[in-house]
């Protein structure tokens, strides 16, 4: 987080700003400074937890992709030595053209 977003988070906390020229604007009672301080701060820290929550998410997700990439490559790979030339080609060349086809999904086409 770059320091002037928190800054501008503790806008109006007497440490970083100084005294308004409007009449009861700024906090005097050391309590409630104290506590506003303590509320704040700790949002700035669920929000850094959060973040580290979902780039985990993310990277579980990235694994989750990596995997499933190169389970439909082995998948393929099988196939391929057992299928004659000629049916592989063809099964491969209608994905092709599917791959293409704006309108095509392969999740939609498994439903059927």
């Amino acid at each position: 987080m770059l320091t002037w977003v928190i800054f501008y988070f503790l806008w109006d906390d007497p440490l970083f700003t100084n005294a308004s020229p409007i009449d009861g604007w700024e906090l005097k009672d050391p309590e409630s400074i104290e506590l506003r301080r303590e509320i704040r701060l700790l949002t700035i820290e669920a929000l850094y937890r959060k973040i580290e929550m979902l780039q985990h998410d993310l990277e579980q997700e990235k694994q989750f992709h990596r995997e499933a990439q190169a389970r439909e490559v082995w998948t393929i790979n099988q196939f391929l030595r057992i299928l004659p030339h000629e049916e592989a080609e063809s099964v491969l060349i209608n994905r092709k053209v599917n791959d293409m086809d704006p309108d095509f999904s392969f999740e939609a086409a498994l439903a059927k």
